[in-house]
């Protein structure tokens, strides 16, 4: 079984205005690199407090469910120490198989409240992502059936998911009629419904939040050339190539921004410029190693 954990957020492109940007995405794992992200998080969770209590990238988010489980003491400490524990995660996270995508949708300057197109917006970009986990998932050629399970959506409102989720697996279209790359879900051995659950129940699922909003982070930093010191800009640019599509499509397959306006040439340059950088640190430890074989 292939599995997609998936979880949105948004962000604005003009400080003080409304959100307009949705990310919405996560990481591809098979059964092996999922059992290891939950023995990740499980393990470093202990330094801390109980390995089974949530952890999230707006780690405040949590002081009520810390609260409940008399855990305060615990959840002071996490929140002290988040950059530590968040940081140790993603660097263990390296040695793990999996692939992330994310798309991002920049919405056009419009005079309608978000609240009035929110719906609508969910859709377009969850079909974003999820057509690029169809083409994963065809250029790949699984044998296994691939999942999809997605945070419970906010609002309680899983209708935008499902409508789309129903063309995408029985026509290989969107609702609203984009044709998918990749085909009919069907034809690719995903399942027939996708899944629902919380994010604090599902280690994987804390998982991918704590990388979408890692991405959040790096695409504000990248668009506000003076945003304030972002560990998830460098924590994004560690695990840069996770994102599918690594070296040279993750604009296109792992980290989408759509439309190809200013900010996508940011992004992209942005995405180039720290592959670059992770070819080189490669390349320097290849060196290294063989230089150390040769003494």
């Amino acid at each position: 079984m292939i599995k997609w954990f998936a979880d949105d957020t948004k962000l604005t492109t003009e400080k003080g205005k409304e959100n307009n940007v949705l990310l919405f995405g996560g990481v591809v794992v098979d059964e092996n690199a999922e059992k290891e992200i939950i023995e990740l998080l499980k393990t470093v969770k202990r330094k801390y407090t109980y390995e089974d209590l949530p952890i999230k990238w707006n780690f405040k988010d949590l002081k009520n469910t810390y609260k409940e489980q008399g855990k305060s003491d615990d959840y002071k400490l996490m929140l002290e120490k988040s950059y530590e524990w968040r940081r140790e995660i993603f660097e263990k996270s390296l040695n793990i198989n999996y692939k992330i995508i994310i798309s991002c949708l920049e919405r056009y300057p419009s005079e309608k409240k978000l609240n009035t197109i929110k719906d609508k917006l969910i859709n377009i970009s969850f079909s974003q992502a999820l057509m690029r986990v169809g083409m994963y998932a065809k250029m790949r050629d699984f044998k296994q059936n691939f999942e999809i399970i997605l945070d419970w959506p906010e609002g309680s409102n899983p209708k935008p998911f499902n409508n789309e989720y129903y063309y995408a697996f029985n026509k290989g279209k969107s609702a609203n009629n984009v044709s998918y790359h990749s085909g009919k879900l069907s034809d690719l051995k995903f399942n027939q419904s996708l899944y629902f659950t919380k994010c604090t129940h599902s280690s994987v699922l804390q998982f991918s939040d704590l990388i979408i909003g890692a991405t959040k982070d790096y695409i504000l930093k990248t668009i506000y050339r003076d945003y304030k010191n972002s560990l998830g800009y460098e924590l994004t640019e560690l695990i840069i190539k996770k994102y599918n599509g690594y070296p040279n499509k993750i604009i296109e397959y792992g980290l989408n921004y759509s439309p190809k306006n200013d900010n996508y040439e940011k992004v992209k340059l942005e995405i180039k410029n720290a592959v670059q950088q992770c070819i080189t640190a490669i390349t320097a430890d290849s060196t290294t190693s063989e230089s150390n074989r040769n003494c």
